[in-house]
């Protein structure tokens, strides 16, 4: 028998490394895993992440972003799994992809995925699923999927009941304007210099940031322009671009609003 003592000791001793790109989403992610006590290890690349393995591989579990400036998170993870010290790591892709981009990432080596929108409880499943003690012989289940939600400019209720207070909301709501206000000063500058690769990446930003925010609308209009881009549509990337910018001015002001916001940071 193990006792309660032990189990939290084994608890604490979870290291998890976060390889994400968004200062945002990392925030997000560390302060998630917190509440089980784990500990987060952050890198903002697949290179980063590369050598952080290179000299301390005692991770319980790797979560990786897809859409990584460099080296992708596909190709990251193809490396992990390529040096034989690494290879029992789990690696758990962080999506906002379509059902059938989550299989592919599985077919090409992942050991499981987790939606962006970081439900606590969903993100735990898809971790504690590779963290079964040795010799367990429980069947595995499916990554876990959250049911879609409809399409609201904000989920409140989703977001008290993940961060728990208004307080913590406005803490968090200040960090995804910093973040977001950033992409899309560099989203603007890469629109006006035509400069297509600096778009998807800022499109893959804003998907993934207003994911976790339950943005809906702005992940909705940022994939829209993406798509625009990818498909050479010239003729809808002025109009899509127009409506990221008016989906997040919208949602400024929404949050102002609800939570009484004041954005100095004083």
């Amino acid at each position: 028998m193990v006792s309660p003592l032990a189990e939290n000791d084994a608890q604490k001793a979870v290291r998890i490394m976060v390889v994400e790109d968004v200062a945002f989403n990392l925030e997000i992610l560390a302060a998630i895993l917190a509440e089980r006590g784990w500990q987060a290890v952050t890198a903002t690349s697949g290179e980063a992440a590369l050598e952080i393995l290179a000299a301390d591989c005692d991770f319980q579990i790797i979560l990786m972003d897809i859409g990584l400036p460099g080296i992708d998170g596909l190709e990251t993870m193809r490396r992990i799994k390529e040096k034989p010290v690494c290879r029992g790591i789990p690696v758990i892709a962080l999506t906002a992809e379509s059902a059938a981009e989550r299989k592919r990432f599985l077919a090409a080596g992942f050991d499981g995925y987790a939606e962006k929108n970081f439900d606590p409880e969903q993100l735990f499943t898809a971790i504690e699923t590779h963290l079964a003690p040795a010799g367990d012989t429980r069947h595995t289940p499916e990554p876990a999927v959250m049911p879609p939600s409809p399409l609201l400019d904000l989920d409140f209720e989703a977001l008290l009941v993940t961060y728990g207070d208004e307080m913590l909301l406005c803490r968090i709501a200040k960090a995804f304007f910093a973040d977001t206000n950033t992409e899309l000063q560099r989203l603007g500058e890469a629109m006006t210099s035509g400069d297509r690769t600096v778009i998807l990446a800022c499109c893959h930003s804003l998907r993934g940031s207003a994911a976790i925010f339950t943005a809906k609308k702005l992940a909705r209009v940022s994939k829209e322009l993406e798509d625009c881009i990818r498909q050479g549509n010239k003729n809808g990337i002025e109009s899509a671009w127009h409506k990221v910018v008016a989906a997040h001015e919208s949602l400024r002001e929404i949050v102002t609003r609800r939570l009484s916001m004041t954005w100095n940071t004083q």
